[in-house]
């Protein structure tokens, strides 16, 4: 099955304390040239600077309080990105940690391997 000529991508980005990271992590993907995107946040209980850096970006993204945290990171980092997929709507699924980046045309190239190549998504 071909991928409709531009599908919604969503993309998910897992935060827990990266105000240090989490601009440059937002700005590289709304700065995409593959612009029918949603992005979804969801936040671990951060205890920095991070929620009021999101609160910066509340017209471009999604912001979710993670309500349920453990004591184990990785255990709440899948639980972060299970409520932002449970949310999301796209075709084309992304995932991200707010403490790293989407190079420029990131989107761009995923989404047109999907469009050429006859894949199932």
């Amino acid at each position: 099955m071909k991928t409709k000529l531009n599908p919604l991508v969503s993309i998910l980005i897992a935060n827990y304390n990266n105000e240090n990271y989490l601009t440059k992590c937002l700005d590289s993907v709304l700065n995409q040239k593959y612009k029918k995107i949603e992005v979804i946040v969801v936040d671990d209980y951060s205890n920095d600077n991070s929620l009021n850096i999101l609160k910066k970006y509340k017209n471009s993204i999604t912001i979710i309080k993670n309500k349920k945290k453990t004591k184990y990171g990785s255990f709440n980092q899948i639980n972060a990105y299970q409520l932002g997929f449970k949310k999301s709507k796209g075709k084309i699924i992304f995932f991200l940690d707010s403490d790293d980046y989407f190079s420029k045309k990131k989107i761009t190239t995923v989404v047109n391997f999907f469009k050429n190549n006859n894949s199932s998504i």
